[in-house]
């Protein structure tokens, strides 16, 4: 026969599994998320790669050598995701021959919000050799809000890794 403290024992271990499952249900969905980027951006599918983020979330790509003068990198909202995709230089790289690869990330989730790091790379083909290099690797920080329509981006920053402080300072915040 059971007793009532053993009814609350198992109403609190069902309890403590179900969010256990949730927190892994939420870390999967945004891990999932993010390794669907490259692909996106890779494939020219600008849709696909705007609905990562939220309408008004931002995209702060930092800066890196053969952008236009006065471009800061910083993209503001989905629509400017997507335009991003579908406009030079994005389109010119994927044209040539690109990668955008995503690590795996570290996630962490508190309630309807989420902070998610990892490295980056933007892989790119040399003709001449018929081969790929790394042209880029930066340091990213995705900050993640639950919606109604599932995980969207609030907040991506890049940071290269030229030895500069931005970097480190954007990986130690997220690792506090």
């Amino acid at each position: 026969m059971s007793t009532n403290r053993e009814v609350r024992v198992d109403e609190n271990r069902l309890a403590t599994l179900e969010k256990r499952v949730a927190a892994l249900e939420d870390e999967i969905a945004i891990a999932r998320l993010m390794a669907s980027y490259g692909p996106s951006v890779d494939s020219l599918s600008a849709d696909l790669a705007a609905a990562l983020w939220a309408d008004d979330g931002d995209y702060d790509a930092g800066t890196w050598a053969g952008m236009a003068p006065g471009t800061t990198g910083v993209f503001h909202g989905s629509d400017a995701v997507r335009e991003m995709v579908a406009t030079e230089p994005h389109q010119g790289f994927v044209r040539s021959g690109c990668a955008h690869v995503v690590s795996a990330p570290r996630i962490t989730v508190d309630g309807d919000t989420a902070v998610a790091v990892c490295y980056a790379q933007l892989l790119r083909r040399d003709e001449a050799t018929d081969s790929y290099r790394v042209w880029r690797i930066t340091a990213n920080r995705w900050e993640w809000t639950r919606t109604p329509a599932g995980w969207k981006v609030a907040n991506r920053t890049n940071r290269p890794l030229d030895g500069s402080e931005a970097a480190r300072d954007l990986f130690r915040a997220a690792l506090r």
